[in-house]
């Protein structure tokens, strides 16, 4: 077996970490993103807005 050398238990650490790491840090940011959307206004008053054409 080839694979059996990348299937150690250490490297099975290390991918199970890093993809948990990676998922936490992606539900984070998204979580942050919505919550600065909401708490956010981005109405810009008539005479700041760039008129059209």
């Amino acid at each position: 077996m080839a694979y059996s050398r990348l299937f150690t238990p250490r490297n099975l650490a290390l991918v199970s970490i890093f993809s948990l790491g990676g998922g936490y840090l992606a539900l984070k940011s998204r979580a942050l993103a919505i919550k600065q959307r909401e708490s956010g206004d981005y109405s810009v008053t008539v005479d700041r807005s760039g008129g059209g054409i």
